[in-house]
């Protein structure tokens, strides 16, 4: 890695400011840039410009040709030719980061009462890659759903089922308002009945495990496998919220009220207190869900993620104050809020509701759209950000679909090479790495060489959209340099050194793409 030296030389000659270096936007000269300048400029009571021209001669790394100073204060730095194809000649990956952590990646969890729809998806896709993501950078990464097997909503779709085998045997259904009136329930209903029905006090655990069934399959079909799939009623059934209450009580941050035992949340920065039981003596989802934390725990993971839909946001406080409460460190767990998706077909929304009916399913999706291609619009934003999903732009098979442009770019590398090779290229010599010099070829080892730094970058943030962005950009920088340059001639040498760059480009695109979980075609 390149940023981490000139952070260190950085460091060597300011050890009490806090370095940071960043990528030089297209356009402007360099390829990193540091604002050190502003923060010395603060504290020195003069102009950053001013710093920026008496700090950038004294900075001496060998990985640096030159050193610019922009207005209004930035020292730009731009990576030697001869040490950055060395660099990429030599190197393996490697992170400048603490990657020594276990840790437990808990998403989609959708309520085992209906198919997975398309919100669920996107947290499938999110999560999925960033296990993916943060095994390739070292850290022991694992996934884990929770199915929510217990409660209200398992009763109320026990109901709905009983309604709809009603319905199959001629009776007029009776579902409650606030049951399950999806068509969805219909295939479920009739295989009970094929069966004879199932006993009144089996249909739940029947309708449940359905329906588990159902989203294991479909989300093997999207390229996800979850290494554990948790229960709740397991959970209640080795009491872990008793347990959860027990410590809570034991730390004084508990209180009774009207029969009710409350949480003191407000003690960790929520906006109220939270009942933990209720004054009939039930115990609420954020007991229970304390109790499964506590199971996580004991399982030895030392930082927890959780990925949850925008709906939860008002739950995160007390859940990390409960943590906290329980004498855990609260940045032991991290919560990462995955927003909405609004899905388009033919310009029109599609409304998603399991109770209405009124419900777009990933099945139906994938049935429409490559998986490819979904996975990758899903990753093409930041977890935080609200997500428009094309279905129109997603079915097109052009250069106008962003996953198409980046398989494109490798599939064209491999029949480069292939067409060295049938002109008797030595690919296995090694590359003559001084011949590489024209203004393409550099920009492309350029981009390159940020791969692993991308990758740091990306896990640090919890944040895979960023893996997506780097290779939509290595992708239009690879096509602009096919464009300019021609890899095979009549000189072999040259033509060797620059297969050498572009199979390294190859291997960047096979493996980013391995961790977005999308496939990388060597035709197409």
């Amino acid at each position: 890695m390149i940023r981490p030296k000139i952070k260190k030389s950085l460091s060597d000659l300011f050890p009490d400011e806090k370095i940071v270096v960043d990528t030089v936007p297209r356009g402007k000269q360099g390829d990193y840039s540091t604002n050190l300048a502003f923060l010395l400029a603060s504290k020195r009571n003069d102009s950053p410009i001013n710093i920026a021209n008496e700090i950038a001669p004294k900075i001496k790394i060998p990985a640096i040709s030159r050193i610019y100073v922009e207005k209004p204060g930035f020292v730009n730095f731009e990576i030697d030719r001869n040490y950055l194809l060395k660099h990429i000649y030599e190197n393996e990956l490697s992170f400048n980061i603490d990657n020594s952590r276990r840790v437990l990646i808990e998403f989609v969890s959708a309520n085992p009462t209906g198919p997975i729809n398309i919100v669920s998806a996107r947290a499938a896709a999110v999560g999925d890659s960033l296990v993916r993501l943060l095994n390739k950078v070292g850290y022991d990464a694992h996934s884990e759903y929770y199915v929510n097997d217990t409660g209200k909503q398992a009763e109320m779709l026990a109901i709905s089922v009983a309604q709809r085998i009603r319905e199959i045997h001629g009776e007029t259904p009776e579902i409650p308002e606030n049951g399950y009136h999806g068509k969805y329930l219909i295939p479920l209903a009739e295989d009970i009945a094929a069966q004879g029905d199932i006993k009144a006090d089996k249909l739940k655990e029947y309708s449940i495990n359905y329906f588990v069934e159902n989203h294991r399959k479909t989300l093997s079909r999207f390229g996800v496998t979850f290494e554990c799939w948790s229960r709740e009623s397991d959970i209640r059934a080795k009491q872990y919220p008793e347990t959860a209450l027990k410590k809570l009580k034991n730390t004084g941050k508990t209180f009774e009220q009207d029969g009710a035992i409350f949480f003191r949340a407000t003690d960790f920065g929520d906006n109220r207190d939270r009942v933990l039981i209720t004054s009939d003596q039930r115990s609420t989802y954020l007991l229970n869900d304390l109790g499964y934390h506590i199971h996580k725990i004991e399982r030895k993971y030392n930082q927890l993620i959780n990925l949850l839909g925008p709906d939860h946001h008002g739950q995160i406080k007390g859940l990390i104050g409960g943590i906290e409460a329980m004498g855990y460190p609260a940045e032991f767990i991290k919560i990462i809020i995955i927003q909405h998706v609004s899905f388009k077909k033919e310009g029109k929304a599609v409304s998603m509701s399991k109770r209405t009916g009124e419900i777009f399913t990933l099945d139906e999706l994938i049935d429409q759209v490559p998986k490819d291609v979904i996975r990758f619009f899903f990753l093409m934003r930041s977890c935080s950000q609200h997500l428009d999903f094309d279905i129109d732009l997603a079915l097109k098979q052009t250069d106008e679909n962003p996953v198409y442009y980046v398989q494109y770019a490798h599939a064209r590398i491999m029949s480069i090479i292939k067409h060295g090779l049938d002109q008797g290229i030595d690919i296995s010599a090694e590359p003559e790495l001084g011949l590489i010099e024209q203004p393409e070829e550099i920009n492309l080892a350029k981009h390159i060489a940020r791969y692993d730094e991308v990758l740091e970058d990306a896990a640090r943030a919890f944040e895979p959209f960023m893996v997506t962005y780097y290779l939509l950009d290595l992708a239009r920088i690879f096509h602009y340099f096919y464009q300019k340059v021609k890899v095979v001639s009549e000189d072999k040498g040259l033509s060797r050194a620059r297969i050498f760059l572009i199979q390294k480009a190859a291997q960047v695109f096979k493996q980013g793409l391995d961790i977005l979980g999308i496939s990388c075609p060597d035709k197409m």
